[in-house]
């Protein structure tokens, strides 16, 4: 279980580096530091949540090359990044699925007058949210999948059998987004990163939807870490997950909820267990799919 535990050491890692560069990068944002004066761009962001936000996602980054190093990983193809030539197609149907797949939760939402149509957006409007959604897509898209399949995914596989693994995986990409609690804070000491974390925490107490998001980010990790397993790169997975972004931003963009119960979700796309019946009907063509192609192969290898 080395890798297992070399994972878990580099998760805890992340989270008390994001906790003690935090605080950090944020006094000197708002000091008067000359030497510092070059972050004063940054002072019309006073939530401290972004900015332990933003320190974890970039030490998680950075922290892949420690655990590249220590798991003896020998090269990008082990993490699913194999050369994209000959992978477009791949991308395409990958984001085709995603875009389908939440499409067709807001189409029923409609369908069933549970959200209605905002009014006409104003074609700067339109642009901005085009740009965002495709930044977003492309950026949230690959360094997700690099994290959480191409890695976590890709060495728990190594101890473990691959449904496990992707459980696993898909358990942790779940829980990391709720930590989305944007509390206020009047000041901001060396130790704010790790007494402010619990208030980071999602105010489960209060979501009634929570449990249906929650299964449904599961199921939503499994899926891509099943797609990561069957074609052996990370190329659909980045597609599907960047179809799931482009469908939901717009979605919201275009509509609002008109009412809010435990079926349809709160407004977020996924938070209800509507989408919870698609998304195992996907994951359950992938596994399936997946396993009739590998017995195949060995029936003609034998």
């Amino acid at each position: 279980m080395r890798n297992t535990l070399a994972i878990f050491i580099y998760i805890i890692g992340v989270f008390i580096g994001a906790a003690i560069i935090s605080p950090i990068i944020w006094m000197g944002v708002f000091s008067d530091i000359p030497l510092l004066s070059f972050l004063n761009f940054l002072e019309s962001h006073d939530d401290f949540h972004r900015y332990y936000n933003r320190c974890l996602m970039l030490l998680a980054i950075s922290g892949l090359w420690i655990l590249w190093r220590t798991t003896s990983i020998k090269s990008w193809g082990e993490l699913g990044w194999v050369k994209p030539s000959g992978n477009g197609p791949i991308i395409v149907q990958g984001i085709f699925i995603g875009l389908a797949s939440v499409t067709s939760i807001a189409v029923l939402s409609i369908i069933f007058e549970v959200r209605e149509f905002r009014p006409d957006a104003q074609l700067a409007t339109w642009i901005t949210h085009l740009i965002n959604t495709l930044l977003a897509a492309l950026l949230v898209g690959t360094i997700e999948e690099t994290i959480f399949r191409g890695m976590l995914f890709s060495l728990l596989k190594r101890d473990m059998d691959w449904r496990i693994a992707a459980m696993i995986s898909a358990a942790i990409f779940s829980s990391v987004h709720f930590i989305d609690q944007r509390p206020s804070f009047t000041e901001i000491s060396w130790t704010s990163g790790f007494t402010a974390f619990p208030e980071f925490i999602h105010d489960f107490a209060n979501d009634p939807f929570w449990i249906a998001h929650f299964t449904n980010l599961v199921l939503a990790g499994f899926i891509l870490a099943a797609v990561t397993q069957r074609t052996g790169n990370l190329y659909c997975a980045i597609g599907i997950h960047a179809g799931w972004i482009i469908a939901i931003k717009t979605n919201g963009f275009l509509t609002k909820p008109t009412n809010f119960d435990l079926l349809w979700g709160d407004n977020k796309t996924i938070d209800g267990w509507i989408a919870t019946p698609l998304l195992t009907l996907i994951l359950s063509y992938i596994i399936i799919s997946g396993d009739k192609q590998s017995s195949q192969k060995f029936d003609t290898l034998d």
